[in-house]
């Protein structure tokens, strides 16, 4: 990073610090001890367009670590909504993970399309961020976007993102279940793949069971 860079960067995390740090790490939990003010929510706005995308990640970072779930919070940022829901289109794929994490917070009409378009993000960390929110929603009807998790084509084109695609897949898994009360099946064991636990032939009888339920995948 260079002054030039550095320089919103530093202004950003060391109004921060005094009230999140531990050593030079930001604790994302600990963010919401920072008062609100109109400095801050300007360095957000600020980082927000960066040339830099570690900056501009700093800005996600820290516009969620603020939030509270409190209007008191999130109206100071409501200008920067739009500018926060271009990233969600970034070349950098770390800015557009946390950008979709931040644009969550807004709640807005448009997030359902957002998470579906990251399920075949190119990124297996933003596939995994889109799972965790379709999860979190804890609605039946994401069980069609899901199953097409099952098989990654992503995994099929490179062999070194085998990983990815299986904590992606198991997670996709973990919320169907969930989100079904079912358990698919209940006589496999568990075995670890690439260091990821894994029910590994279970998506056959997912498979068959949506077929019967009625799903129709999409993705």
């Amino acid at each position: 990073m260079t002054d030039s860079n550095r320089h919103v960067y530093e202004r950003l995390t060391a109004k921060i610090a005094p009230f999140a740090s531990e050593g030079d790490v930001l604790h994302f939990d600990s963010i919401v001890r920072a008062p609100l003010d109109d400095e801050t929510v300007g360095l957000v706005a600020e980082a927000l367009v960066h040339e830099d995308a570690e900056t501009r990640r700093a800005a996600l970072f820290v516009f969620a670590g603020l939030q509270d779930e409190s209007p008191a919070r999130l109206d100071p940022f409501r200008p920067l909504e739009g500018r926060i829901r271009d990233l969600l289109l970034d070349a950098d794929a770390g800015v557009r993970c946390d950008a979709l994490m931040a644009y969550a917070y807004f709640d807005p009409r448009d997030l359902s399309v957002a998470v579906r378009e990251f399920l075949s993000d190119p990124s297996g960390r933003n596939r995994l961020q889109a799972v965790r929110i379709l999860d979190a929603e804890r609605n039946p009807r994401n069980v069609e976007s899901l199953l097409p998790l099952g098989v990654d084509p992503y995994h099929e084109a490179s062999e070194e993102d085998r990983r990815e695609w299986l904590i992606v897949r198991e997670a996709a898994r973990g919320a169907i279940e969930r989100l079904t009360a079912t358990r698919f099946p209940g006589g496999l064991e568990e075995e670890e793949v690439e260091g990821v636990p894994c029910l590994y032939h279970v998506w056959d009888p997912i498979w068959q069971w949506a077929v019967r339920q009625g799903f129709r995948p999409h993705g």
